[in-house]
């Protein structure tokens, strides 16, 4: 029993013959090399990182997103027309009649001094914020306590301007308070 192919009578002596193989070059598959991997896996991590190219995660849009086509593709699936320019029509234009508002009254520069005298520090001090003074300051009127440094802590005293008289709401306001407990 011999192994050897009879050619096909039918056939050319020519396309019996095998094809030759291909040139080395033309099989090989290009190899990508260390560093144009790591380059590749870089500029991965940098566009996941930014968002480019990746859905919104836990975003209620998404269902949206893959219901309407982007703007971007039916600009390029749609043939854009040219806009035709019509004539503007030319109508007087409306004029409302002048109204005048009156001038919003002025600011108070000043308020009435209120009693204070017996309250927590920062209750009054917060009540004079209210009035719209600014210069606030607390004093310790205790021997040995100098500081005043909570005021939810102190109890006040003295003011500095009785109640009732007019204060300006920058001039100084000095609360004179003893330590509590």
């Amino acid at each position: 029993m011999s192994n050897a192919v009879t050619p096909d009578p039918s056939q050319p002596e020519q396309a019996a013959a095998a094809p030759p193989p291909p040139p080395a070059a033309a099989t090989a598959k290009p190899k990508l090399s260390t560093g144009m991997i790591a380059g590749l896996i870089v500029g991965a991590v940098v566009l996941f990182c930014c968002g480019v190219g990746v859905g919104s995660f836990g975003n209620d849009s998404d269902e949206k997103a893959a219901a309407e086509p982007k703007a971007s593709v039916q600009a390029v699936a749609e043939p854009t027309v040219a806009p035709t320019t019509v004539a503007p029509t030319t109508t007087p234009p409306t004029t409302a009649p002048a109204t005048t508002q009156p001038a919003p009254p002025p600011a108070p520069t000043t308020v009435a001094m209120p009693n204070l005298v017996g309250m927590n520090a920062a209750v009054a001090q917060d009540k004079l914020k209210r009035l719209g003074i600014t210069n606030i300051k607390l004093g310790s009127g205790d021997k040995y306590d100098t500081l005043v440094i909570l005021a939810e802590n102190w109890t006040v005293t003295k003011q500095s301007h009785k109640r009732g008289t007019k204060v300006e709401l920058d001039e100084l306001v000095v609360l004179t308070c003893t330590k509590t407990g």
